[in-house]
Formats: C-alpha cells, sequence, structure tokens
C-alpha cells in the first residue's frame, strides 16, 4: 500500500505538509511574487486525483458524526482565510500515529491517532491552522518553481506516503535523497506555515497556545520510543523544538469569542475512539421507532402534495412528527416538499434533521447537498454529496447522480463570468446595469474540465417577476468562451433583480445575478 501510494504522489509531485512564503498576517498575499504559479484549475484537478487513489489505498473513517465536526470545525477556520479558490475537503485516515497533512487543492488528512490524542479542540484547531497555511500557500507550486530537482520531489513524495502510511519506508525508498535541500526548503515551510496558521487560530476565536501543546505532544512521544525511531510527523514537520519559540513569540491573541466545539469534541471523540476499536468507517445505527403512527399522515401529506398543495401536506407532517418524533421518514418528505417549492434553505433543515435520526440512505444525503447547492452553500453541497457518494453500491443510477453532482460541484462548469465589455464579476457580486433600452451582453468562460461540453448548455434569462423570458443555447461561442444577449427592443428591461442560468443537460450549473436600475 505504501508503495502504491508513494508512486502516486511521486506521479502528482505532490508535497505533503508544506505551506507559502508569505510576508503579511495570512489574508492577502502572493506566495510566488513575480512567478508564474500553478493555476487554481491545475491543483484542484491534482488534489482531486490523489484523493481519488488515497480513498482506494487508505482506510478511511466515513461516519457523519465525525466528519461532520471536523468539517464543521474546518469551516470556522476558513472563514478568517477570505475569498478562496478551493473548496477544502477534510479527511480521516485510520492510524494511530500522531500527523496531519495537507496537498493541493484543499485536500487536509488527519490520522485517527491526532484526533484522540490532542486534549482539546484548541489543539485541534492548531494543527488544522498549519494545514490550512500550507494549501493557502499553493506551496506544491513553489517548490516546482524554485527547485527543478527530482531529488527533492522524488524525497517529499516519500515524506508524504510516509505521512499517510506512518511509516518512513516509502521515504527510505526514495532514491537519491538531497536530504540537505530538503530540510532547508522543508524548514521554511513549516515556519511559515506556523506564523500564518497561528494568525488563522486567533481570527477563529483561539489562542496560539494550542498550536504549541501539540509541538510538544509530538517531543514527549519522541522521548517514548526507542533511541533512533522518529514519530511519522517528524519527517515531514522537522524542528518542532524551534517552531514552539517562534510561535510562542509571536503573541498574538484571538480576535472574536471561539465557537462552542467543547462538547462536541469529546463526543466525536468518543465516536472515532468506538469505530477504531470496533474496525468500522461507519456509519451509526438508528434508533428504533413505531412507523405505523406516522404512516396516516405521510399518505395524507402525500395526497396535499399531489393536489399542489403545499401548506396542507406540511401540516400533516407536523401532526406526523408530533406523533412520532423519531420517524426519518416525516422530515425527508418534508425536506422533498419544500425543495420542490423552491425553499430549498428549508429544504436542507429538514433534510438535516432526517440524516440525524438515520445517517445511512445515500438518496437524502444526496438531497441535502443538493438542497445546500441550490441555496448556495457550496461548502456543505459538497460535503454531505460526498456522504451520499460513499453509502452508495459501486453502481447503479444514485451513484452516476452523486459523482456527477460531486464533480460540478468541485469544478465549476463556469469558471467565470461577466456583462458586456466587462471584466469577470465576483462570485458574490452582483452589478448593477443602467435602465434603457440597449441590449444586454452576457459572457462566460467554461472551466478547463469541460472542454466539449458546448453544445450541451442553454441560457436562461429571468425577470424580477419569477418569470423566463429566454431559454436558448448561447447565441455566440468560441472555444472557451460564449456569449448570450437579452435583446430589449424599444422597451427597458423590468427593474429589479435579474438572473442568468446556465444548465448542462437540464442541470443548473450556475447562476449569475444583477440589477436592472430603476
Amino acid at each position: 500500500m505504501a508503495a502504491r501510494l508513494l508512486r502516486l504522489v511521486s506521479a502528482a509531485a505532490l508535497a505533503c505538509a508544506v505551506a507559502a512564503c508569505i510576508q503579511d498576517d495570512g489574508s492577502r498575499f502572493d506566495p510566488v511574487p513575480g512567478r508564474t504559479r500553478m493555476s487554481a484549475d491545475s491543483e484542484r484537478e491534482l488534489g482531486w486525483q490523489f484523493d481519488l487513489e488515497a480513498q482506494k489505498v487508505l482506510p478511511m473513517i466515513t461516519d457523519l458524526e465525525v466528519l461532520e465536526f471536523v468539517n464543521d470545525l474546518g469551516n470556522v477556520m476558513i472563514d478568517g482565510l477570505g475569498e478562496q479558490p478551493f473548496d477544502y475537503r477534510f479527511r480521516v485516515i485510520v492510524n494511530p500515529e500522531l500527523n496531519a497533512f495537507a496537498v493541493p487543492g484543499g485536500y487536509i488528512y488527519f490520522h485517527s491517532g491526532t484526533l484522540l490524542t490532542t486534549g482539546d479542540v484548541e489543539e485541534l484547531a492548531g494543527v488544522l491552522a498549519h494545514e490550512l497555511a500550507h494549501v493557502k500557500g499553493h506551496h506544491h507550486a513553489r517548490l516546482v518553481q524554485e527547485t527543478a530537482l527530482p531529488n527533492l520531489l522524488a524525497s517529499l513524495a516519500g515524506i508524504a506516503a510516509g505521512a499517510a502510511t506512518g511509516s518512513a519506508g516509502p521515504l527510505l525508498a526514495a532514491q537519491g535523497v538531497n536530504v540537505a535541500l530538503q530540510l532547508q526548503y522543508t524548514r521554511q515551510f513549516e515556519d511559515e506555515a506556523d506564523r500564518v496558521g497561528a494568525v488563522f487560530l486567533t481570527r477563529a476565536g483561539y489562542r496560539p497556545d494550542g498550536m504549541v501543546r501539540f509541538f510538544e505532544r509530538i517531543l514527549l512521544e519522541k522521548d517514548r520510543r526507542p533511541e533512533g525511531e522518529i514519530p511519522s510527523y517528524l519527517y515531514s514537520h522537522p524542528q518542532v523544538e524551534s517552531r514552539i519559540d517562534v510561535v510562542r513569540g509571536l503573541e498574538l491573541e484571538p480576535t472574536r469569542t471561539p465557537p462552542r466545539f467543547a462538547e462536541r469534541f469529546r463526543a466525536m471523540q468518543q465516536r472515532v475512539a468506538y469505530l477504531v476499536a470496533k474496525g468500522r468507517a461507519g456509519p451509526a445505527s438508528v434508533a428504533p421507532h413505531d412507523r405505523a403512527r406516522t404512516q396516516p399522515f405521510l399518505d395524507a401529506a402525500a395526497a396535499r402534495r399531489r393536489a399542489n398543495d403545499v401548506d396542507g401536506a406540511l401540516a400533516q407532517l407536523l401532526e406526523a412528527e408530533r406523533a412520532e418524533p423519531g420517524d426519518p421518514r416525516v422530515p425527508v418528505l418534508r425536506g422533498d416538499i419544500l425543495l420542490e417549492a423552491g425553499r430549498p434553505a428549508d429544504a436542507a433543515v429538514a433534510y438535516r434533521r432526517a440524516i440525524h435520526l438515520d445517517p445511512n440512505p445515500p438518496a437524502v444525503l444526496l438531497a441535502l447537498g443538493r438542497a445546500h447547492r441550490d441555496a448556495g452553500d457550496r461548502r456543505d453541497a459538497i460535503f454531505f454529496t460526498e456522504q451520499a457518494l460513499w453509502r452508495t453500491g459501486a453502481r447503479g443510477v444514485l451513484r452516476q447522480q452523486a459523482e456527477r453532482q460531486l464533480e460540478r460541484l468541485i469544478f465549476p462548469v463556469i469558471a467565470e463570468s461577466g456583462f458586456g465589455d466587462e471584466r469577470a464579476t465576483p462570485a458574490s457580486g452582483v452589478p448593477r446595469l443602467p435602465a434603457g433600452g440597449a441590449p444586454i451582453d452576457w459572457w462566460a468562460r467554461i472551466g478547463p474540465h469541460y472542454v466539449g461540453v458546448m453544445e450541451y448548455l442553454r441560457v436562461r434569462w429571468t425577470d424580477p417577476s419569477g418569470a423566463v423570458v429566454r431559454d436558448e443555447k448561447p447565441k455566440k461561442s468560441q472555444r472557451v468562451y460564449f456569449g448570450d444577449r437579452l435583446e430589449t427592443g424599444d422597451s427597458t428591461p423590468a427593474p429589479g433583480e435579474w438572473k442568468v442560468d446556465v444548465l448542462l443537460a437540464n442541470d443548473l450549473v450556475h447562476t449569475q445575478r444583477f440589477v436592472v436600475a430603476d
């Protein structure tokens, strides 16, 4: 297994647990000033390919309770990073060693031993912040550009494989390693990750002390081992002693109140310990409930749904929940009805209730991912779509749907878009266009993952009242760019917020909003 992962990492030239050259507080910086960097699309593709293979060869925990905690903690940290080119993903490898590592594209891997051994949330947050700094810095690109030495890449590939497997074998197997140069770069990157990671901690409400305590824990682990046996963390994170002094010397204080994760942290640790002891990856068992109590209400709600009586259907489901709060079918049907009614955020709340009653059905997890997607929450859309995928069989329609939904979430079909001859509109931006009778021109660039899909695209324009005024194939296309025009004739477009939707084979893959001024 270690050899296979070594080949994989070598092929992708991935460096485990590396960070960027950052000269400010971490909110804005150029990790490779004056140089052409690997594109975000390329990093995303590398990370995706690595993760697909890693899941085949590394035992991973897929339990919803465990991963939801790690994901929520990660998102608290990410909120302090500013706009990101990646959707970060968190994995837990079943391995007792204290270790964590990151690869390009936003993938961060924890060993189960790290989750079980950290003393509190602040300590685990310190590990996470350090790895986020690695990814934030695009350090893989910097390694490629600052050194063209195959020996260094082979060494780092060995480090990545050793970190993933808890073994020094892959590192020792890398031939012709230039150890001195490798250490020179790795020490520099670790120092940078510590400094910037400490800033990320304070933005999330945590003190950098947690990072220090984890370093001290690594040194204790080293002292307990036979002479010459080194913890795997130290292969990829050297010079821990001096890094403790660096972090202590930063004198940073939290800038907000930390989230209340202490109780969930202990529950997560108990769940990991149980899964590891039982040799299980998840998911959880389902509490017993009496289906007979809810069935009449479910039948009545379904009838109301067929009659397009949304309020009546929801009222029946409220009665069903009062009769038997533990039946997951009730919130599932509520979510289906709300999603149909165009209320994805409310549907997500219902589906979340359902999966906490029964986290097993992949169809419900996929629907939850879709609800988050339609509500504009890509992070949770990806998280729950992955959960659905891990619970489907090797084949089947549901698996195909989950794979397609996940791929389109990870790799946006539309890389950027805008109006007229203006530059691309930021993802969160809603431009204001002047009133008047001139046509409105809109353009977009297809992401590199989807070259060749142009003929399957449609562009749909929706006015402020919700009426669709145009739904056709793009009027213009050239290689990876295409555009469309809303002809207004002699009239002025209705004032208010409009939408331009892009559909790929009838799936909504992009929405651009704009406002026509009064």
